[in-house]
């Protein structure tokens, strides 16, 4: 029996993926210079585009995560602040290219069928290092100018969708909505910002807050109104790299609040046994991690069920079955986060196929 709501599919990870088809130089910052038509390289973050257009998500999103000011200086690539955004700005561009290009393969070979269908999510990363919001600067201002650059450039290329992920604070959010109204004020003419999907991180183990210790439902609301404020079209709200399980509980909570605003929600998952809050702690890094020494125990004993193969990668049809999950509880956009791969989302694809 059909359902009346149709469910997006987003693409699963890309940094990952791109480690295990060669491209690694202990850091993802190999694969974001792949994307340079110069590379070597190029022709497989294509190919990794095209396959998870084939295994049917209909957005796929720009390879360009590491592709960011900061990142720029610490590995050398620029020296001061105005090379590293422009450096930063000619990688994002890149990637916008490469996944441009493999809608237009996937269109040709697919004929008219799926011509047009298929968008480009361009991403919009943390700043500075994923997970640790103690590293987030405290001022909002402080966040502007990089994410100016960055959004800017996503602009220019005509990006179908804006894509925030991995937000681990509320105040990274406000800075890309602040940034966002910049730019359309610092235009004559107002341009056109196309839908705004906004991703946080939350605690595997408690599910109700960010990384930052701040509440989820105090984050939606924030944002919901700043962005009414800002008159900006927030599109959708998710939860992201994170387990499945403590999704499928966010994802419930995120129904609640967007109720009734014309917003959608989001969930895409982290398909590694270890989770990201366990390899937080094992850094010592991560002044505000809740996970308790009992609670990583029972993740780990949890994470070596036979929901993994030997690699350590979440079965493609588990995952499926946390996709239906998020589907019945209220998701309208269902992807995949860091260990998936196209075999997992072929598998979402195949059992979500009342919601396509």
């Amino acid at each position: 029996m059909s359902n009346a709501r149709r469910i997006t599919i987003l693409d699963g990870g890309m940094g990952h993926e791109l480690k295990l088809r060669g491209i690694s130089d202990g850091t993802f910052l190999a694969g974001v210079l792949a994307n340079q038509s110069s590379s070597n390289n190029s022709d497989i973050v294509e190919s990794i585009h095209l396959d998870y257009l084939n295994a049917g998500c209909d957005v796929i999103t720009t390879n360009s995560f590491v592709a960011v000011p900061q990142r720029m200086i610490e590995s050398g690539l620029a020296t001061n602040v105005a090379a590293s955004r422009i450096h930063a700005s000619q990688l994002i561009s890149a990637s916008v290219d490469r996944a441009r290009a493999a809608v237009a393969t996937y269109n040709n070979a697919s004929g008219e069928r799926h011509r047009n269908t298929k968008q480009i999510a361009g991403c919009i990363p943390p700043l500075t290092d994923c997970y640790f919001s103690n590293l987030v600067p405290s001022s909002v201002d402080h966040l502007i100018s990089d994410y100016t650059c960055i959004l800017s450039t996503l602009l220019d290329c005509n990006a179908d969708i804006l894509l925030a992920e991995t937000l681990s604070s509320i105040r990274e959010a406000h800075a890309i909505l602040r940034s966002l109204h910049n730019i359309n004020n610092q235009n004559m003419e107002k341009r056109n910002i196309p839908p705004i999907w906004m991703s946080f991180t939350i605690h595997d183990d408690q599910p109700t807050m960010l990384r930052s210790n701040e509440l989820l439902e105090t984050a939606c609301i924030s944002i919901i109104e700043e962005s009414t404020n800002l008159k900006l079209p927030l599109d959708a709200i998710g939860i992201n790299c994170s387990t499945p399980t403590a999704i499928s509980k966010a994802v419930t909570m995120l129904t609640t609040f967007t109720e009734g605003r014309n917003i959608k929600v989001c969930a895409y998952g982290n398909c590694f046994k270890t989770t990201t809050s366990e390899w937080m702690n094992s850094l010592g890094k991560d002044n505000t991690a809740s996970t308790s020494t009992a609670e990583q125990q029972i993740n780990i004993a949890n994470s070596c069920s036979l929901d993994y193969d030997e690699e350590g990668y979440m079965l493609p049809e588990v995952y499926a079955k946390f996709a239906c999950e998020w589907a019945q509880a209220g998701a309208d956009i269902i992807g995949g986060c860091c260990g998936s791969r196209p075999m997992h989302m072929k598998k979402v694809v195949s059992a979500l196929k009342e919601y396509l």
